[in-house]
């Protein structure tokens, strides 16, 4: 990725952004007696994506292409652990159960959008691998909401014949959906995948209040969107600021589709980390500090 980015720190204001649906999350599932251990779970991963997203590292940037293989590695490992019910979508960690994709697909995003600056098949090659792992994990929801953001990277390489890009955006999306053909016998967790239907449940209102507070996560990628069409002018923060949108979007709008965790909202240390990584990755682009570094893809 050939750009002059700005080295910077997440605003405070933003920092705080997941509290409203970590906080609103938790005051529904103690109606349903969770126990409190997994209350804390959200928090925890929230303090800690805090401390990372407030001094994003400008030397990361500039190895995104491979700190995302590293990632599509990571989450390959899933499926060497022992799954349930033939689901392998964790890795483990002693007791913990950490949701992989969740957590590293910012990362693949930010590697693929470097990569079309100098090199199409290898944005391509990382969307295709990933897809390919979703589906053999098999992980319907992450799958569909990966295959629709990195579709939208694909599509914006303007360089690339728009005959190119078309078919491999067909064949990354193929690939995800061949995850919805594979049986998922996992039960829903109520605190986890159906927490805002019990929000709702709770209460029309308290459901409405829900939905704003998950609306609150797409303003870090708003933001950039923002940026880039006004001051920036930057194609490549555009591009990655929509992806990381759509991203998130249809992480929850999968949510309604099939038994999938919910973002943030929802227990689970995955997407709580996800959302502070790529926010941390967007407040080195967008928010200044003091240094411009150039950003340039290894390949």
């Amino acid at each position: 990725m050939s750009s002059t980015v700005t080295k910077g720190a997440l605003p405070p204001r933003l920092i705080l952004l997941p509290f409203p649906a970590i906080v609103l999350g938790a005051l529904t599932t103690r109606r349903i007696d969770v126990p409190l251990s997994a209350l804390a779970i959200n928090g925890v991963a929230a303090l800690l994506g805090a401390a990372v997203g407030r001094r994003p590292s400008t030397s990361l940037l500039r190895a995104a292409v491979p700190i995302a293989v590293v990632a599509i590695l990571l989450t390959a490992t899933t499926l060497l652990f022992p799954g349930l019910d033939r689901i392998h979508r964790w890795l483990a960690l002693g007791p913990i159960r950490l949701h992989a994709s969740s957590v590293l697909i910012p990362w693949v995003l930010l590697g693929m959008s470097a990569a079309l600056r100098v090199h199409f098949a290898i944005a391509v090659a990382l969307a295709v691998v990933l897809s390919a792992i979703h589906a053999a994990q098999p992980d319907a929801g992450q799958a569909t909401a990966f295959a629709l953001a990195a579709s939208l990277l694909l599509a914006r390489a303007h360089a690339t014949s728009w005959l190119l890009r078309a078919l491999n955006c067909a064949a990354v999306l193929g690939i995800s959906a061949t995850a919805w053909l594979r049986p998922d016998p996992l039960d829903p967790v109520d605190h986890v995948e159906r927490i805002f239907q019990l929000a709702f449940r709770w209460s029309p209102l308290i459901g409405l209040i829900a939905g704003l507070a998950l609306a609150l996560l797409l303003v870090p990628g708003t933001t950039g969107i923002t940026r880039a069409l006004t001051a920036e002018h930057d194609d490549a923060l555009l591009s990655l600021s929509a992806s990381f949108v759509l991203y998130f979007a249809a992480a929850f709008a999968v949510t309604e589709l099939g038994h999938f965790p919910v973002p943030v909202m929802g227990t689970g240390a995955g997407h709580v980390l996800g959302w502070y990584s790529a926010s941390g990755i967007l407040a080195a682009l967008v928010w200044p500090r003091d240094t411009r570094v150039p950003i340039v893809a290894r390949t």
